[in-house]
């Protein structure tokens, strides 16, 4: 066997062992994709007015974990209503004032501004509790959850809208960002199948 051969199988045996570990030992990771907005809500006199924003994530995988931050300047934040839409389609009303559980309006004065809030479904402290202008991680109010996104596939557009649905306060829907816990899908696990195989096959075909 020629030192070329040697070196085929052994980018083959490489191949084999990179597939058993990376499918014996899913690689969790951390992605975070955002951008700055700076989309005004208009007109204080009008209500029911929304502003969108899509986030393309080209990570495939997995969700074990979403966060949504916002930066939201915003004279009375009990007047917005907070969506996310997944790439599968499912949309989720993560955070809203207009109910509680006798049926009336969750609304409280001096509640302004949110500025880099994490929206955490595992947060101890809930918004609700918090402080303006929110800065740090909080758990949503509902009436959906972030956890209805955990398990879906994390690769594609997802869909952030806000809505504001009173009049006479208004603002400036400055930033947001989506922070995952991915189990990506093992693509670099058909890479080094592919390169194994090459290299077994240019093996065999080789003169010893």
């Amino acid at each position: 066997m020629d030192n070329h051969s040697r070196i085929l199988r052994l980018w083959a045996a490489a191949g084999v062992i990179i597939c058993i570990f990376q499918y014996s030992a899913p690689a969790e990771g951390y992605y975070s994709f955002g951008r700055s907005i700076n989309k005004p809500f208009g007109d204080p006199n009008l209500k029911n007015i929304e502003v969108v924003e899509n986030i393309f994530v080209p990570i495939a995988g997995k969700v074990l974990n979403i966060d949504l931050a916002l930066n939201i300047e915003h004279t009375s934040i009990c007047d917005l209503q907070i969506y996310l839409k997944s790439p599968a389609g499912t949309e989720v009303c993560i955070n809203s004032y207009d109910y509680d559980k006798d049926g009336g309006r969750m609304f409280e004065p001096n509640r302004a501004n949110f500025y880099w809030t994490v929206f955490d479904a595992e947060s101890p402290i809930s918004i609700d509790s918090g402080k303006p202008p929110y800065c740090g991680l909080f758990r949503p109010n509902g009436p959906g959850s972030l956890t209805d996104f955990y398990g879906q596939q994390s690769s594609g557009t997802w869909q952030i809208r806000v809505k504001d649905w009173i009049y006479a306060d208004t603002g400036t829907f400055k930033g947001v960002r989506l922070d995952f816990y991915i189990n990506p899908e093992p693509s670099t696990v058909l890479l080094f199948a592919f390169s194994a195989l090459i290299g077994i096959s240019s093996g065999k075909h080789r003169p010893v």
